[in-house]
């Protein structure tokens, strides 16, 4: 009981700062930045609620939202690298749609300093997504050691089974 009274005592907290973030504050960024690594164990509360803040927040402080996901992936990084790629496409896209010009330009600043953040296939499948949004939005190919599919299979499994049917696996 006493844990649910901090995991939520943490989040309204957080909740608060971060509703306080209203424009590009470098200050308040790390402060939350901060106030997030304390609460490192709540990372997946942490993680809808800002995702949840860069959803409602006025086209305006979109941006600042965006910089606090990407100061925390950079800073903290662990399990918030695995929590915020979950959803990053869609984030990304849904704000890329919203804001202005100069506001994507500042986005793709953002995003062309994730290569070593995140899986590069999630990075590929938001450029996709972006590009569809806007043609000028380049797509980074995939590195050709990077399979895109997540099936494996034994080439020794394969040969083994299709000879114990009796054919030869070299025929």
């Amino acid at each position: 009981m006493a844990e649910d009274t901090a995991k939520a005592d943490a989040c309204k907290e957080y909740l608060s700062s971060l509703e306080d973030l209203t424009f590009n504050s470098k200050p308040h960024i790390n402060n939350l930045t901060i106030l997030a690594e304390e609460n490192l164990k709540y990372s997946p509360e942490i993680v809808k609620l800002i995702e949840a803040q860069i959803s409602k927040a006025p086209v305006s402080e979109k941006l600042p939202v965006m910089y606090l996901m990407d100061s925390i992936v950079k800073n903290v990084g662990g399990s918030y690298i695995t929590l915020f790629a979950q959803n990053l496409g869609v984030t990304f896209s849904s704000v890329f749609e919203k804001v202005d010009e100069s506001t994507r330009k500042s986005l793709f600043k953002l995003r062309s300093t994730w290569d070593d953040m995140f899986q590069l296939t999630k990075l590929y499948a938001l450029d996709v997504k972006v590009n569809k949004l806007d043609p000028a939005w380049p797509i980074k190919p995939l590195p050709p050691n990077v399979n895109s599919s997540s099936i494996h299979v034994n080439p020794k499994f394969l040969n083994r089974s299709v000879s114990v049917k009796g054919i030869s696996p070299l025929s």
